[in-house]
């Protein structure tokens, strides 16, 4: 599963990097596919958190930092998944989603700032600080998929 996150990572750094017609115009499933990666790329990352937070693993500062950071990492490349094209694609986006964008744009740059907090509050080492804005940061993760995606 790592490998596959990784892959997908790789394979969309080089097309957004290379700046081809396919980065500004991708096929719909490529995009879907992109974007859930992208999502479960982030939580591979934020699981390991939530786990030393209720205390299910021991708590290990330079794991959460290396967790943090690596999610304040991708929190930015999830939106380019979000293409209009998709809007009819099957996923687990709810349709509210098209229909309220620029909502949804503002949760996702509430991520990505609330992502930035966390690596940058798990640099400093204090334990408390970090379970606080780890919680804050899940309530944001929390609103966005309640409001935007499908249950399951």
């Amino acid at each position: 599963m790592q490998r596959r996150i990784f892959a997908l990572i790789t394979a969309a750094a080089a097309v957004v990097g290379a700046g081809t017609p396919a980065a500004a115009d991708p096929k719909p499933d490529d995009a879907v596919e992109y974007r859930q990666g992208m999502m479960r790329g982030i939580g591979w990352n934020v699981s390991p958190m939530g786990a030393m937070v209720k205390g299910k693993i021991p708590f290990d500062r330079d794991k959460f930092a290396f967790f943090a950071g690596r999610a304040a990492l991708l929190a930015p490349m999830a939106l380019e998944g979000f293409t209009p094209n998709t809007a009819d694609t099957q996923s687990e986006a709810k349709p509210e989603l098209w229909r309220h964008l620029d909502d949804f744009k503002k949760r996702i740059k509430d991520l990505e700032e609330a992502t930035a907090k966390l690596a940058s509050v798990a640099k400093g080492g204090d334990e408390a600080a970090m379970k606080q804005q780890f919680g804050d940061t899940v309530k944001v993760c929390k609103g966005c998929h309640d409001e935007y995606q499908k249950k399951h």
